[in-house]
């Protein structure tokens, strides 16, 4: 099976988890790619100098530059509401801690530790979900900011894995089991836990669901879709309406390429997302409709 990059939040490298198999080292360019609130800069993962650390890009792909170095591995990448802080997860002895920084990797400090993964603060900056308990069945936990008074929601899903909060902070799109034996599916819940609805319904042809993304105004969830074995594996991006589930699968293609983690502009008239297209996984930017895409990482090392 092709292994996707950076799959440690993806729902690849839990289906390898489960099955007893590792994932090979791959070097990643450029992944994980998160927009600021002004759109200027895009914050990313790259595991190019031996371990997942974050780097700041331009949007335009220039300025780029290296703002952790740790023995971690970091991942959930996201700016705060005012574009002042970039936070990050990382992840160790059973704990997932939550980290704050300046854009140019100055005044970390750790803001919360949970008994879980990726925990992620909510856009109004008052609760944390993330969760916990095995790849293959997961609790979606919602906490304080700091990470106390944690409490399970609950979920008919056996699975709860790259959740993400909407906008307004009410909701919560994660992805689920589907139908089809290991197949995915986005589901939506309120943070209260009521309301568990599954969003898409896609074709085993068209692929496993995963990795939502919340357009600005919370009309609309990116995410992608992987379907294939081995070296046919191949990943394209949808964009779907939130309340309907109806979708667009946007950037066509025939081969054997992956596009992945979409994540919105703040206009909602762009996305960033990886992709191996060229050969190693770098990020990308595209309109919204899939035009136009342009490569903003890794163009000195090709």
């Amino acid at each position: 099976m092709r292994r996707s990059p950076l799959i440690g939040v993806l729902v690849l490298l839990a289906a390898a988890i489960a099955a007893g198999q590792a994932a090979p080292p791959r070097v990643i360019g450029g992944g994980l790619p998160a927009v600021s609130p002004d759109g200027s800069r895009i914050a990313f993962v790259s595991n190019r100098d031996g371990v997942d650390d974050v780097y700041v890009i331009a949007a335009d792909g220039t300025g780029e530059k290296r703002v952790t170095r740790s023995a971690e591995n970091e991942n959930g990448i996201a700016w705060t509401a005012d574009g002042k802080r970039i936070l990050y997860a990382s992840y160790s002895a059973d704990r997932g801690r939550l980290y704050a920084m300046d854009p140019d990797g100055s005044n970390l400090r750790q803001i919360a530790e949970v008994p879980g993964r990726t925990p992620t603060l909510s856009p109004d900056g008052k609760r944390l979900v993330y969760t916990a308990g095995t790849w293959t069945e997961t609790r979606l936990m919602i906490a304080a900011a700091d990470g106390s008074d944690a409490k399970r929601i609950p979920l008919a899903s056996a699975i709860a894995w790259n959740s993400q909060w909407s906008p307004d902070s009410r909701r919560i799109a994660f992805t689920g089991r589907g139908d089809a034996p290991r197949g995915t599916a986005i589901i939506l819940v309120n943070a209260d836990g009521s309301g568990e609805r599954r969003l898409t319904r896609l074709s085993e042809a068209e692929g496993k669901a995963q990795c939502p993304a919340w357009s600005p105004d919370g009309r609309r969830i990116a995410l992608f879709a992987s379907a294939g074995e081995r070296d046919s594996a191949t990943s394209h991006i949808w964009i779907v309406d939130a309340e309907t589930g109806k979708g667009e699968k946007i950037a066509l293609h025939e081969r054997a390429y992956l596009d992945e983690t979409p994540c919105w502009f703040p206009d909602g008239k762009r996305l960033a997302f990886q992709s191996d297209r060229t050969g190693r996984m770098e990020v990308w930017v595209m309109n919204a409709d899939g035009t136009a895409p342009r490569q903003i990482t890794g163009l000195s090392s090709r």
